[in-house]
C-alpha cells in the first residue's frame, strides 16, 4: 500500500504529518491500513523499525480530520504506539483496531487525551491473549515529538502498555514517574506483551513506595481500578477486601501520613466501592452501603499499613477479626 505523502488527495496536514514520520522513523511505511468506520480516525501508518525490532504506528485524522471536527484546527494530536515485533510477525492488525477505537472514544466523547493520561482497557490490550498489559499511559512520542503542519503543531502522543498495579500506581503517584521507571529498561517506551510489572523488581518496588511517600502527602483520599469489598457469612462476621498490587503500593505510606490524629480518616475510592479508614478509640469494622468503614487506634495505624506494601497475597490482622486483605496483580 502507498504511504500517506504519496496520496495526492490527502488534506496538507496530513502530508506535512507524513513527511514528518517518514523523515524521522528512515522512510515510508510498510503499510497505510485505512479505517472505514465513521466516526474513527482516517488511516493508521505502520512503520517496521529496528534497534529495537518493533512497529511504530501513527493515526491519521485526529488533527486535521476529514470533516474537520471540532474545527478546522482539529484536536492538535495524533496518537501512536511503539509494538515489540518478532521477525516473522504480521502487521499488527489488532493494534490499529486497538488506535481505531482510541480516536473514536476520542470523536465521540469530546475527550481529548494529553501527556499524563492512563486508560484502564479492562482487559488485556490485545483480547484473547493472557498477557498482563491490560492499561496504557499516554505520553510524548519520545522521537517523533511533535510536528508542524499548516493548521498549528501537531503533537505525536504515544500509547504506552501498562499492567494493572502499574496503573494503579499513577492513580496513586503520577504517571510521568511510573514511565521514568520504565523508561530506565526502555527509552521509547515499547509495548511488550509479555512484559511482567515493574513492582515485581525488588529495586523498582521500594524506589515507587519513596516516591509515592514524598510526592503524595496532598492526596486527601486514593483513587483506584481494583477495589472490591464483599461481606460474607450468614450474620455477616467476615469481610474480604481485595485490591490491585499498586494501589497497595500507594495506601501503606497515605495511611501512615493521614492517620495521624484522632479522627483522622482517608478514603480508598474505587469505581463502584470504597473503604474508609478512620481513627478511633476501639477497632472495628462494617459496612455502610457501597462504604466498608474501618475503625483503626492510632497506636495500630502503623501495624495496618505495614500489609499494604505492593506485594501480592493475603492477610490479616488478629484486632480487626473477620477482615481479609487480599492483594492481587
Amino acid at each position: 500500500m502507498s504511504a500517506p505523502d504519496a496520496r495526492g488527495d490527502l488534506p496538507d496536514g496530513w502530508r506535512a504529518l507524513a513527511a514528518h514520520v517518514a523523515a524521522v522513523d528512515g522512510g515510508e511505511p510498510a503499510a497505510l491500513i485505512p479505517i472505514a468506520r465513521p466516526g474513527s480516525v482516517a488511516a493508521v501508518s505502520v512503520h517496521r523499525l529496528e534497534a529495537p525490532s518493533h512497529w511504530h504506528l501513527v493515526t491519521y485524522g485526529l488533527s486535521t480530520p476529514e470533516p474537520p471536527v471540532p474545527g478546522p484546527e482539529g484536536w492538535g494530536f495524533e496518537l501512536t504506539l511503539r509494538l515489540a515485533r518478532a521477525e516473522d510477525d504480521d502487521l499488527p492488525t489488532w493494534a490499529v483496531n486497538l488506535l481505531a477505537n482510541l480516536g473514536a472514544y476520542v470523536l465521540s466523547s469530546g475527550h481529548p487525551f494529553a501527556v499524563g493520561h492512563h486508560i484502564d482497557l479492562r482487559g488485556p490490550i490485545r483480547l484473547g491473549s493472557d498477557s498482563a498489559i491490560t492499561a496504557a499511559a499516554i505520553a510524548l512520542d519520545p522521537v517523533l515529538g511533535t510536528a508542524e503542519a499548516p493548521s498549528g503543531p501537531v503533537e505525536l502522543l504515544q500509547v504506552v502498555g501498562l499492567t494493572a498495579d502499574e496503573l494503579e500506581l499513577c492513580r496513586a503517584w503520577r504517571t510521568g514517574a511510573v514511565l521514568d521507571l520504565l523508561r530506565r529498561a526502555d527509552r521509547l517506551l515499547v509495548t511488550r506483551l509479555e512484559r511482567t510489572s515493574l513492582l515485581d523488581d525488588p529495586v523498582m518496588r521500594e524506589e515507587a513506595q519513596a516516591g509515592v511517600a514524598a510526592a503524595g502527602s496532598a492526596l486527601a483520599d486514593l483513587r483506584v481500578g481494583t477495589l472490591t469489598w464483599q461481606v460474607r457469612g450468614r450474620r455477616g462476621q467476615r469481610a474480604r477486601l481485595s485490591l490491585g498490587s499498586g494501589a497497595a503500593t500507594g495506601l501503606g505510606p497515605a495511611l501512615r501520613r493521614q492517620l495521624n490524629r484522632s479522627g483522622a480518616s482517608f478514603e480508598l475510592i474505587g469505581d463502584i466501592q470504597r473503604v474508609r479508614f478512620e481513627v478511633a478509640d476501639r477497632p472495628a469494622w462494617s459496612p455502610r452501603v457501597t462504604t466498608l468503614a474501618v475503625s483503626v487506634p492510632l497506636a495500630r495505624v502503623d501495624e495496618l499499613a505495614s500489609l499494604f506494601t505492593g506485594r501480592t497475597g493475603s492477610g490479616g490482622l488478629p484486632w480487626l477479626a473477620g477482615l481479609r486483605i487480599v492483594v492481587v496483580p
